[in-house]
């Protein structure tokens, strides 16, 4: 199945290179000329293509540590205040309040520290997922301009200026190579595009992240009860 989406994209990517060479030429006339906008216009869309893709990266991922980070500190927040629930050097007034939610706390101590550990294991595969899969499509997407760019030296268009010369396999080498580049940045795209939707917000709020921030405003309203109670 993967190597007929990758022919399918090879065979797309030609036919676009081919109709933009044709629309190119139509309009410019030379045919170096024509060759050299081809090989400029196709490097300048895959810059283009590469900044949109950067930027989409670096909001995924800065989306996912402001969510391990928001997680981390909601978790420090529950032991804080664990710790100070069990304190045995409180007042007496804390303490006799602290004693008719001893269960509830408990219950949820337990409960917290479980949603927590899965929560979090969760965005540790995301981001590991992440970091081994992206990076590596990513670093060619990032390459793909100056490869195109790259297509002026090796398929020798210079040769385009001066008549008798292999003009057909100029423009053939021309053609392959930028359609071959094109045909692996879609490649790397449709992997790009996966892992980015696994980071969106929705995918991030799985039922044991959403059960333990819910967990956490429940917990956080048993302690303000007691912190009420004890103030009274």
């Amino acid at each position: 199945m993967r190597i007929e989406l990758v022919s399918w994209l090879f065979l797309l990517s030609l036919c676009y290179v081919l109709g933009q060479f044709q629309r190119i030429w139509g309009q410019n006339g030379p045919l170096y000329e024509s060759t050299k906008q081809l090989i400029a216009s196709q490097s300048s869309r895959a810059a283009r293509i590469w900044n949109e893709t950067q930027q989409a990266i670096y909001e995924r991922s800065e989306r996912l540590q402001l969510a391990k980070d928001t997680l981390d500190d909601q978790q420090g927040n529950v032991s804080a205040r664990l710790e100070l629930f069990f304190d045995s050097d409180y007042s007496a007034e804390w303490r006799a309040c602290s004693k008719k939610h001893e269960l509830q706390v408990a219950h949820f101590n337990r409960e917290l520290v479980d949603k927590y550990s899965i929560c979090r294991n969760f965005l540790d595969h995301i981001m590991g997922h992440f970091q081994q899969e992206i990076v590596h499509e990513a670093d060619f997407l990032g390459r793909a301009s100056l490869e195109i760019a790259g297509i002026s030296k090796a398929c020798q268009i210079w040769q385009l200026k001066q008549p008798g010369l292999n003009h057909a396999g100029v423009l053939l080498c021309t053609v392959a190579g930028i359609g071959g580049i094109n045909q692996r940045m879609s490649a790397s795209l449709v992997v790009c595009d996966d892992i980015l939707l696994e980071m969106v917000q929705e995918d991030l709020d799985t039922p044991s992240c959403l059960f333990y921030h819910n967990l956490k405003m429940e917990f956080d309203e048993v302690f303000a009860q007691i912190e009420s109670c004890a103030m009274n």
